[in-house]
């Protein structure tokens, strides 16, 4: 245990540059009779990748262009680009205020998801399901990234650390996420693990 609250601390330690991605928004300002394009590149003349209806909420930017008009979201194995002009900022859609964090990683396959301040699931394709009890996420006094989560069950400990990456990879797509992700398990598993999370609701 003294291991993971050692490295627990020098992770938050790092500092990192302020930002709000990744984010949940809304689309706005599209006619119930119309669409809201999800296009190929940061451009209105780029293809057509897919629609988002108008009434879409819970659309997740993980990034903005250069100059912060197109925001990044995945679509279908890739990722795709819609128009900020379109988007509003939903209500505690966040960090540290959402809901949750879905975590994940290959090789070895492993899954995460933790709501902060209720539960948290550990999965892998080779262990029983694990449920933890989860704190609430944080970070270091002045910090802005990174953010921690702290979850425990009977003899199962849980650290997850998360940090601003907007080219965190699962490698086994062209989708990118908003979030980089260290996992520290102790107790009955001992493990560190590395991967890529998204928001939660």
């Amino acid at each position: 245990m003294r291991y993971v609250i050692t490295l627990t601390a020098l992770l938050l330690t790092t500092s990192a540059a302020a930002q709000e991605l990744p984010a949940f928004y809304a689309v706005t300002g599209v006619a119930l009779d119309d669409v809201l394009n999800i296009r190929a590149a940061p451009d209105p003349t780029a293809a057509v990748l897919g629609t988002l209806a108008p009434t879409s909420v819970a659309v997740q930017v993980g990034a903005l262009n250069e100059a912060g008009t197109w925001g990044r979201i995945t679509s279908g194995e890739g990722v795709g680009w819609v128009s900020m002009e379109f988007l509003a900022p939903e209500e505690n859609g966040s960090l540290p205020q959402v809901e949750g964090l879905r975590c994940f990683g290959t090789e070895p396959f492993w899954s995460y998801e933790v709501r902060q301040g209720e539960t948290a699931t550990w999965t892998t394709p080779e262990d029983p399901e694990e449920v933890l009890l989860a704190g609430t996420f944080g970070t270091a006094s002045g910090q802005r990234w990174p953010f921690s989560s702290v979850a425990g069950a009977d003899q199962l400990q849980a650290v997850l650390v998360t940090s601003s990456d907007a080219q965190c990879s699962d490698g086994m797509s062209d989708q990118l996420y908003g979030l980089s992700a260290v996992l520290v398990l102790t107790g009955r598993v001992h493990r560190t693990l590395s991967g890529c999370c998204e928001l939660m609701r």
